[in-house]
């Protein structure tokens, strides 16, 4: 055995190693974080928000009723993903839930016009390409990398929903 393939052993592999199942529970936890979003601002908006905002004549305050409603979702939403990302040892869950929470922040208002369906079905998809994509990317071993390679996927993805 040459010295070459002696160093070659010893140096780390440039990405952290994940198997297909935790992908596939990543995915999954994509879609349900995108349905408890689109769930609980709909259910914030309608039941809590409005009682609360919309009495007499204030209809400014009533008007940032679906804002509020989906800011808090999405937060809550957020709180649950990065938990079951713990729970499931995905490496650097936090920026993988930052990343996905700034990529989509607001994405409910962008995509008011649609169906409710259409909202639901879009909402999930995006959450679980966004899980799938930012763990993906979060694999990499070199923190300044993620963190440059995340910024500039951030940066893509609010310039193109905000087109």
């Amino acid at each position: 055995m040459s010295e070459d393939e002696v160093h070659n052993e010893d140096k780390p592999a440039p990405f952290m190693p994940m198997n297909a199942i935790q992908l596939v529970q990543v995915i999954i936890l994509g879609v349900v974080v995108g349905l408890c979003v689109w769930g609980l601002t709909f259910f914030l908006e309608t039941y809590v928000l409005k009682a609360v905002l919309c009495q007499g004549n204030q209809t400014a305050k009533c008007a940032l009723g679906p804002q509020y409603a989906e800011a808090t979702a999405t937060i809550l939403a957020a709180g649950v993903g990065l938990y079951v990302l713990v729970k499931l040892q995905i490496f650097r869950p936090l920026l993988v839930v930052l990343g996905t929470v700034i990529s989509l922040w607001g994405i409910l208002g962008m995509i008011a016009t649609l169906p409710w369906y259409g909202r639901g079905l879009a909402c999930v998809l995006l959450y679980a390409c966004a899980y799938m994509l930012f763990v993906w990317i979060a694999r990499i071993r070199m923190f300044w990398l993620v963190v440059a390679v995340m910024l500039g996927v951030v940066i893509t993805v609010r310039l193109i929903l905000t087109a």
